[in-house]
């Protein structure tokens, strides 16, 4: 089975920079390079290697901007993630938002993933608009 998880409050715990993007907030910028202080989301993240050891395809799709690539590559190491699994991250500059942006990586998708681990709840009802099951592992409303 062929299973995408989401990085930003999905396999990685983003509470402590969310002001930057609440109440209108839209300091993308800083809640991205703040990346660095996220604490990782053990159950979210042990359902992953679960799944690639059990010999699944894992891929990580993000809606986080690629200018921190360097710091999520870094990330997922330190927490024991194969970084070959970041296959999507935003472009820099690009402002398309998070459901829009995972829709268009998944319509150009030959194989269509099985199921997806997400928070957002935009991106969790376009997924299942999409007729893709989703895991939503915590409420995503920001």
């Amino acid at each position: 089975m062929f299973y995408v998880f989401d990085l930003d409050g999905t396999l990685a715990l983003v509470e402590h920079r969310k002001h930057f993007v609440r109440n209108g907030g839209r300091q993308w910028r800083a809640f991205f390079k703040a990346c660095v202080d996220d604490g990782p989301n053990t159950p979210v993240i042990n359902s992953l290697l679960a799944l690639q050891a059990a010999g699944h395809r894992i891929e990580i799709w993000s809606g986080r901007s690629d200018a921190v690539k360097a710091e999520t590559i870094a990330w997922l190491q330190q927490h024991g993630i194969d970084p070959a699994l970041l296959i999507h991250m935003r472009p820099t500059g690009n402002n398309v938002p998070d459901d829009e942006l995972k829709q268009s990586w998944l319509r150009a998708c030959v194989t269509w993933p099985d199921a997806v681990y997400d928070d957002r709840d935009k991106v969790v009802a376009m997924w299942r608009r999409e007729g893709v099951a989703c895991f939503q592992v915590a409420p995503g409303d920001f």
